[in-house]
């Protein structure tokens, strides 16, 4: 297997920083043109949808292109597409074009992106990676975020109005894609070992093996992407200081996956996933309390600390996951587990979106959040039980023991 280069985690990086843009620009698009929460939650589900459906095309596309590599570099070049469409549009019925356009990107994003990085699940250090690779691109999402925030003040200091400053901000992200795709450069057309078929399926096994991750994603989709909304409409930002809490998010989701990382590599993986999933539960509780009670700075400081230990859990959660998983089945499952992920995800994105334009209350957000990670720590101490596979596929070997972090 050739080991992945540098170039690898700053694309990365790039395609999280369009990402950011778009996660910090939507709800405030909304917003600036006094649309219902509901609304961003729709187009917010509507990436989601999509990145379900990019990652479901990315074996055809696999074998179309010849290599996981090229994959991904398609998938720079679909989101850039996606970003330049949002920058050209100034209404919310042709945004949702652009928004599908950026979600399918995604979704081949990620499904090429862990297909290489999978290769390695089982051996000793192979969280290494995944933690890297998330890390490179949360903190992209964090630059992401302060950049569109701190584009959207200054063209409304020179004078734009407050919806076409933030259609305008779309622009960072697409140059971060371009930018991406520029670095990296798809290789010639070669057989890959992406699946030749792929076949969603619904055995109980493969569905436990997924399901603190499933309930994971459910709890940061309910609580994450409508936290822009949040802070302008229950505690009345300005739209620069949405985009620096977000980054300051984002910068949490980095610290608490490199701190995973330290953690798995003293206590082993199922210490920090248990310890990082309760303690995230602990904090969306806090999270329910200061929307109406503690204020905004505290609210901000807790969303930061929720983002640092619950996703500093994710990477974590699909290693240990392909690692109990045949290496010859590695790549369809990361495919179907995309799928079913980014369905959960654009189900509770819309939820949440629903939720908060029926109620008005955050903190039930942050309360059904509490819940999911509760039961994604009872989930995971379950799931970590099971052996995992040797690296060359040959057979099973004993629970990952600490040292192999």
């Amino acid at each position: 297997m050739r080991r992945l280069g540098r170039g690898f985690y700053v694309a990365a990086g790039l395609s999280g920083m369009a990402f950011g843009v778009l996660a910090v620009a939507v709800p405030m698009h909304v917003a600036a043109l006094h649309r219902p929460a509901s609304l961003a939650g729709q187009l917010l589900a509507s990436v989601t949808i999509a990145v379900a459906v990019g990652a479901l095309s990315a074996g055809p596309l696999g074998r179309a292109v010849g290599s996981a590599r090229n994959v991904l570099a398609a998938s720079m070049a679909v989101s850039a597409v996606g970003q330049v469409v949002l920058l050209a549009v100034s209404d919310t019925t042709t945004m949702l074009a652009g928004t599908v356009l950026v979600g399918l990107g995604i979704g081949l994003f990620w499904v090429s992106s862990q297909t290489l990085l999978g290769k390695a699940s089982g051996s000793k250090g192979s969280e290494r990676g995944f933690a890297l690779h998330y890390a490179a691109y949360t903190l992209g999402v964090a630059g992401g975020s302060a950049l569109a925030g701190v584009s959207v003040a200054l063209l409304r200091r020179a004078g734009a109005d407050e919806a076409l400053a933030v259609r305008l901000s779309y622009a960072v992200g697409a140059a971060a894609t371009m930018a991406a795709l520029a670095l990296w450069r798809p290789e010639r057309r070669r057989a890959e070992d992406l699946p030749r078929q792929v076949h969603p399926h619904a055995a109980a096994g493969a569905f436990a093996m997924q399901l603190p991750d499933l309930l994971l994603v459910a709890a940061l989709a309910l609580m994450l992407p409508l936290a822009p909304l949040v802070l302008v409409r229950q505690f009345h930002l300005a739209p620069l200081v949405v985009g620096l809490v977000f980054a300051g998010v984002q910068g949490g989701k980095v610290a608490g996956t490199l701190a995973g990382r330290v953690t798995c590599r003293e206590h082993g993986h199922r210490v920090a996933i248990l310890v990082l999933l309760a303690t995230g539960a602990v904090l969306s509780l806090l999270l329910s309390v200061s929307t109406d009670i503690l204020g905004a700075p505290v609210f901000v400081l807790v969303l930061v600390a929720t983002a640092f230990v619950t996703t500093g859990a994710w990477p974590l959660i699909v290693d240990s996951a392909l690692a109990r998983t045949a290496p010859d089945d590695r790549p369809g499952a990361t495919v179907t587990w995309n799928v079913l992920e980014y369905g959960v995800i654009a189900v509770m994105t819309a939820a949440s979106g629903w939720l908060l334009a029926s109620f008005h209350r955050p903190a039930l957000l942050f309360t059904l959040g509490a819940g999911f990670l509760a039961a994604a720590a009872v989930a995971a101490a379950i799931v970590l039980m099971r052996p995992v596979y040797a690296p060359d596929g040959a057979g099973r070997e004993a629970a990952l023991e600490p040292a192999s972090c």
